[in-house]
């Protein structure tokens, strides 16, 4: 049996976007109803729901280690196993897990990131917050925050990123996402929102 294991309710939505574009979505919600689904956390669990599918594992907590945990209860020998990632995070931790468990894992990358070309909107991001144009700005993912500070760095803008961050409020969306602003330094708790 085919296993795929759900990061977020974005990604899923992203893929069936795919589906559709090629005219594929009733064989990939075909497929998706004989594949077991494993959940990380209350959003992929959502927009599986909200195209009339149901998780079939959910994650002990919203994270890799919740999702190994979940993973280790089961026989995955044989199995092929999707593996929902971002471009920059491959989650090497999971995808050893599911080797040494004997699945064969099968990345999926539904997201696809700005070039470098667009490396240009970011710093004006990061100079309109710096200079007081933008009152708030909303994460919804890691990547997302890891993406502001690698242009930032790149671009020798960490302090103007840092002072933007100190004037605007700044949500979180979860608790993942939260630690990957609070490692910026000089973000507190009480500016994120989880």
């Amino acid at each position: 049996m085919a296993a795929l294991v759900r990061g977020t309710g974005e990604g899923l939505r992203r893929l069936l976007g795919f589906a559709t574009r090629f005219d594929l979505e009733p064989d990939f919600l075909a497929a998706l109803r004989k594949t077991r689904k494993i959940t990380r956390g209350p959003k992929p669990v959502r927009a599986l729901r909200q195209v009339g599918l149901v998780a079939g594992v959910p994650a002990d907590e919203p994270t890799t280690e919740g999702v190994i945990a979940a993973l280790g209860r089961h026989d995955l020998t044989a199995h092929r196993v999707g593996v929902q990632l971002y471009p920059d995070n491959p989650n090497e931790r999971l995808l050893k897990f599911l080797e040494k468990a004997g699945a064969e894992p099968d990345p999926v990358l539904p997201y696809v990131y700005a070039s470098e070309t667009d490396d240009a909107r970011v710093m004006a991001v990061i100079a309109e917050m710096a200079a007081g144009g933008i009152d708030a700005i909303a994460f919804t993912s890691a990547p997302q925050v890891r993406r502001f500070r690698d242009v930032a760095r790149a671009s020798g803008r960490q302090a103007e990123l840092r002072q933007g961050f100190e004037r605007i409020t700044i949500a979180a969306v979860g608790p993942i996402v939260a630690a990957e602003l609070e490692k910026l330094g000089g973000i507190s708790k009480r500016q994120t929102s989880r």
